[in-house]
């Protein structure tokens, strides 16, 4: 399927909300397409180095809900839906980038629900605290997966303040294993 591409710098995984701010000619009629085909859009991380900017992954996201800030700034909240392998990209007289987009079912803990542990419950009280302290961040979540660690797991990779390249480092050639001791020393020496 070829869908209209939105490079930027915004970690996002599969089941997660964001909001974006929309106010380009070429993104505000991507999401006029979005809305009238009741389609996805891709939305991937900036390639500086890759052709027209867009990296061979990206995530299916949809529009959820949409607004205007204080600026008269389209506001539109978006849940990602699938991670994607990007080919083929072109750009149209208005510059919006498209591409071929095939669904990718790796790194297999995104797609699998795993059971709170004991020992992981620090990371999942550490996520709720967070999501009671930050008010835009619970009102985007329409769905919450407090009780499955690949939930909490994904969550954690798209909030913390690390660099993009460590995040895909981590969700995407890291065992399941190693992304937990990676949350959990860095989680433990921020918030004890």
């Amino acid at each position: 399927m070829i869908r209209a591409i939105f490079p930027l710098p915004v970690f996002i995984l599969p089941q997660g909300y964001t909001r974006l701010r929309i106010f380009e000619t070429r993104y505000l009629e991507m999401v006029k397409e979005s809305l009238k085909n009741d389609s996805c859009f891709v939305l991937c991380l900036y390639d500086q180095d890759a052709q027209l900017n867009v990296p061979e992954y990206g995530c299916l996201v949809e529009i959820i809900d949409f607004d205007k800030d204080e600026n008269d700034h389209l506001l539109i909240d978006v849940v990602a839906k699938s991670l994607v392998k990007i080919s083929n990209v072109s750009q149209n007289k208005i510059n919006l980038r498209h591409g071929k987009v095939e669904t990718v079912e790796s790194p297999q803990w995104l797609y699998q629900s795993q059971p709170m542990t004991t020992q992981n419950d620090y990371l999942k009280t550490s996520l709720e605290l967070v999501f009671n302290q930050d008010h835009e961040i619970a009102a985007l979540y329409k769905h919450t997966e407090f009780d499955n660690l690949a939930w909490v797991t994904a969550r954690w990779l798209e909030l913390l303040p690390i660099s993009y390249e460590k995040k895909q480092q981590l969700a995407f050639s890291s065992s399941f294993a190693n992304i937990q001791t990676f949350l959990h020393t860095v989680i433990n020496n921020e918030l004890t």
